[in-house]
């Protein structure tokens, strides 16, 4: 990773744990349509993407989650948090 260039190896050893801790909480907690679905949301929406992710890996952590996340629970999800992000924005001139 270019990323990695001129960073302390600690950090680049941290961040690929988190990710590595990432990737097994979202293999536990989505179902494999879940997954396909939140891979392809990435390459159109990245940071939707990534918060659904971050969302999904904070409540597993804290023990919030009841059960798997299947795909229309996914839906469900991307549907709130699209909205959340299509609020006006009012410029005053």
């Amino acid at each position: 990773m270019n990323m990695e260039l001129g960073m302390d190896p600690r950090e680049v050893e941290r961040r690929k744990q988190l990710e590595a801790l990432k990737r097994e909480i979202l293999a536990k907690y989505l179902t494999k349509e879940a997954r396909e679905r939140l891979s392809t949301l990435r390459y159109g929406h990245p940071d939707i993407a990534e918060s659904v992710e971050s969302l999904i890996v904070q409540s597993a952590m804290a023990n919030q989650l009841k059960g798997v996340i299947d795909d229309n629970k996914l839906k469900e999800l991307l549907r709130v948090i699209s909205e959340e992000k299509r609020e006006p924005k009012i410029n005053w001139r």
